[in-house]
């Protein structure tokens, strides 16, 4: 059912950003238990902060450093 619904938000629509904005709100929305719901952006070889739902985040993370640079 998410996936549906975000295929009909994103419809049409082809800025990346506003994609992404829409989609982190929607699983903000539709999945009760996270904290967390958003996007990082592969931006000179370094994870830069997207659109995102809840808490502050990092906004720049280098590849292969904590938990989310090395899952990158």
């Amino acid at each position: 059912e998410l996936a549906k619904a975000l295929e009909a938000l994103v419809a049409g629509e082809h800025d990346d950003i506003a994609n992404m904005a829409n989609a982190a709100a929607l699983i903000w929305e539709t999945l009760p238990d996270l904290n967390w719901a958003g996007f990082y952006r592969n931006v000179d070889d370094e994870l830069v902060l997207g659109p995102f739902q809840g808490r502050p985040a990092c906004i720049r993370i280098p590849f292969g450093r904590g938990v989310c640079g090395t899952a990158a």
